[in-house]
C-alpha cells in the first residue's frame, strides 16, 4: 500500500506542476520563483494524495474540496487575485480532463479491460495517468499564449466564464462516473464508452474555444482602447508642434531685433547687461535646440509636448539622440511608448525635491535596432515590488484611469518583437527598450547584453 501512495503522490505532483505550469504563465508576468512554485507543488500535492485516499480517486468532493484548496494555496504563496485564480485553474482542470478521458478511452478501447481498475492502483492506471499528463502538458504548452487575457477578463464575465466551466465540469464527472459503473451498460460497452468519450471531449473543446474567442475579443478591445487613446495624445501632439513652429517663426522675425540690441549694448559698453540679455534670450531658445535636430517628425512632436511639460515641472532635463533620418516603426507604437515612458518619468521627478529632478532621455540606432533609454530620478523612499513592475503598476491613487503605462509599453515592445528592462535603483529609475527596425527579427541576445550593461 505504502508503495502506490507513493506513487500517487509523484503523479500528483506532475499533475499540480503541470496545473501551476498553465496558472503562472497566465497570471504573473515575473518568472517564477523556484521556491515558491516547490513549496505550491509539494503542499498541493500532499493534499490531493490524501482527499484520494480519503474519498477515493473520480470522487466529485474530493475534486472540490482539490480545487478550492489549490486556489487557496496559490493565493497565499503568490497574492494573485483568488476569483481569477480560481477561473484559470477551472479552465487548466478542464484542458487536463480532456487529456485523462481521452486517455482512459484509447487504453479501455484497445486492451478491452474494464474502467473499474482505472479507479484503483494499478500498473495500467500508471501507464493511463503518465500519457494522459504529457498529453495535458502538450495541450497547455501548444495553448500557453491564447489564454493570455484570461486575468484581464472583466469580472462580470469571468462569472459567466466560470458558470459555463462549471456546467462542463460536470459533465465530465458524468463521464467519469460512467466509466466507474460501465456494468449498467449490458451491450456494446466498446461503444458506450467511445460514444461518451467523444461527446465529452468535444463539448470540453467547444468551451475552450470559446474562452479563447472571449481572451482574443478582450485583448482586441485593449488594443483598440490603446489606439484611441493614442489618436487623441497625437492630435495633442501635433497642436504642440504646430505651437512650436509658430513660436520658432515669431523668434526668426525678431532676431534681427535681438542682435540689434545686443550690439547697441555693446556699443555703449554696456558689456553685462548684454550678458543678462543674450543669457535670458539663450534661455528661451534653449527649449528647441535639442527637438529641432530630431529628424523624425514623431519623435519630435513628442518629445516637444513632454520636455515642455518637463520644464513647467522644473526637471533638468539632457536629451542625446543620434537617429536615422528614416525609421522604420510604427509612428503610433513609437508615440505610446515614447508618451508613456515620459509621463512616467516626469510623474517620478515631480514627487521629489526640485533640486533632485533630473530626467536623461536616450534614443539611437544599433545593428539593426532603435533604442530608448530613459533615465529619471525617483523618490527612493518609495518601494517598487519587483513583481510589479510588469504589471498594470503605478504610485496613483486612480489606478483605474493611471495603471496603464508601463504595461502598455511591455506589449507594445513585445509586439514589435522587442526586449524591455527595468531597474530599479536607490535614486533612478531606469528603462532600457531595444526594437528591432526589421519586423522579422527580434532583438538579438548581443543587444540584450549591451542593454544590460
Amino acid at each position: 500500500m505504502t508503495i502506490w501512495v507513493i506513487t500517487e503522490f509523484l503523479i500528483n505532483i506532475i499533475d499540480v506542476s503541470i496545473l501551476l505550469y498553465f496558472a503562472h504563465n497566465i497570471l504573473s508576468q515575473s518568472k517564477a520563483s523556484h521556491k515558491k512554485a516547490t513549496i505550491a507543488v509539494i503542499v498541493q500535492s500532499a493534499i490531493n494524495t490524501i482527499l484520494n485516499h480519503y474519498y477515493g480517486i473520480g470522487s466529485f468532493i474530493g475534486f472540490l474540496l482539490m480545487y478550492l484548496s489549490t486556489g487557496i494555496v496559490y493565493h497565499i504563496i503568490w497574492g494573485w487575485n483568488l476569483v481569477k485564480t480560481y477561473i484559470v485553474s477551472i479552465v487548466g482542470l478542464l484542458i487536463m480532463f480532456i487529456g485523462e478521458i481521452a486517455s482512459m478511452a484509447l487504453m479501455l478501447l484497445s486492451n478491452k479491460s474494464s474502467p473499474y481498475i482505472y479507479f484503483h492502483f494499478n500498473a495500467i492506471r500508471i501507464i493511463a495517468a503518465v500519457f494522459a499528463k504529457i498529453l495535458s502538458f502538450a495541450l497547455f504548452y501548444a495553448n500557453r499564449k491564447r489564454f493570455k487575457f484570461i486575468d484581464k477578463i472583466s469580472e462580470t464575465r469571468l462569472y459567466q466564464i466560470g458558470f459555463i466551466i462549471g456546467f462542463n465540469v460536470i459533465i465530465s464527472f458524468t463521464t467519469f462516473w460512467f466509466y466507474k459503473n460501465i456494468s449498467i451498460v449490458k451491450d456494446h460497452k466498446a461503444d458506450f464508452i467511445f460514444i461518451t468519450s467523444l461527446t465529452s471531449i468535444i463539448f470540453s473543446l467547444s468551451v475552450v474555444e470559446v474562452i479563447n474567442r472571449i481572451s482574443i475579443q478582450i485583448e482586441r478591445e485593449a488594443k483598440w482602447k490603446v489606439r484611441e487613446k493614442e489618436y487623441l495624445a497625437q492630435k495633442i501632439y501635433i497642436s504642440g508642434i504646430e505651437d512650436m513652429l509658430k513660436q520658432l517663426r515669431a523668434q526668426r522675425h525678431d532676431f534681427n531685433h535681438h542682435i540689434g540690441c545686443i550690439y547697441g549694448l555693446l556699443c555703449m559698453g554696456k558689456t553685462e547687461e548684454a550678458k543678462i540679455y543674450i543669457s535670458k534670450l539663450a534661455g528661451e531658445l534653449s527649449s528647441f535646440n535639442n527637438i529641432i535636430s530630431v529628424d523624425n517628425p514623431i519623435i519630435t512632436s513628442v518629445l516637444n509636448v513632454k520636455l515642455r511639460k518637463a520644464h513647467d515641472e522644473h526637471i533638468k532635463t539632457s536629451l542625446d539622440i543620434s537617429l536615422q533620418k528614416k525609421i522604420c516603426c510604427d509612428p503610433l507604437y513609437l508615440s505610446i511608448i515614447l508618451g508613456n515612458l515620459l509621463d512616467n518619468a516626469i510623474e517620478a521627478c515631480s514627487k521629489i525635491p526640485e533640486e533632485e529632478r533630473k530626467l536623461s532621455i536616450k534614443m539611437f540606432t544599433k545593428q539593426g535596432n532603435l533604442i530608448i533609454k530613459i533615465v529619471n530620478s525617483r523618490d527612493k523612499t518609495l518601494h517598487i515590488s519587483k513583481a510589479k513592475l510588469y504589471e498594470n503598476y503605478t504610485s496613483k491613487e486612480d489606478k483605474a484611469n493611471h495603471g496603464l503605462g508601463l504595461y502598455n509599453i511591455r506589449k507594445v515592445v513585445e509586439g514589435l518583437n522587442g526586449f524591455m528592462k527595468i531597474q530599479v535603483k536607490e535614486t533612478e529609475f531606469e528603462v532600457d527598450i531595444a526594437i528591432p527596425l526589421d519586423d522579422s527579427k527580434s532583438a538579438p541576445m548581443i543587444y540584450k547584453n549591451f542593454i544590460a550593461g
